[in-house]
């Protein structure tokens, strides 16, 4: 597998984590109203952001646990149980990093591409540049044994 497919694989792994943890705390904010209302007193509201980010990071993790058994190997492969642990960690936290997180991975992957695009591109006119090398030499050969 090469880069481009493997980084692809992680990130829409990561996605799909991201969006059933985002759901989770969704579902949870919309059972407790201190959560899910904004507070005009700013002491409450920093409160509440925080117990928020909090739920978002064990719903992200709580999240990848339960999905762990259908993960791609990338991301379990040879890993001893404490490994796996701090793995589990590691993808809860980004399951739960939110659009700001998804915006830079966005621009990431768009630069990927484009490199790509660009590796295709030069292997492109490398090939048409020997193609056409190729194609002059042989008549110029020929045209050289006709002289000898």
């Amino acid at each position: 597998m090469d880069f481009y497919t493997k980084t692809l694989t992680i990130v829409s792994m990561i996605l799909a984590l991201s969006i059933a943890s985002e759901r989770l705390v969704d579902i949870i904010k919309g059972w407790n109203s201190f959560l899910n209302t904004k507070s005009l007193d700013p002491k409450r509201e920093n409160m509440r952001k925080t117990c928020t980010h909090i739920l978002s990071l064990v719903s992200g993790c709580l999240t990848v646990f339960l999905a762990w058994g259908f993960l791609p190997g990338e991301f379990t492969e040879g890993l001893a149980v404490p490994q796996q642990l701090m793995a589990g960690f590691a993808l809860g936290l980004l399951a739960s990093g939110g659009s700001s997180f998804w915006n830079s991975i966005l621009t990431y992957m768009l630069g990927v591409k484009e490199m790509k695009k660009l590796e295709v591109t030069s292997m492109r006119a490398t090939t048409e540049s020997q193609s056409e090398n190729d194609a002059h030499a042989q008549p110029r050969d020929w045209v050289d044994k006709e002289v000898e």
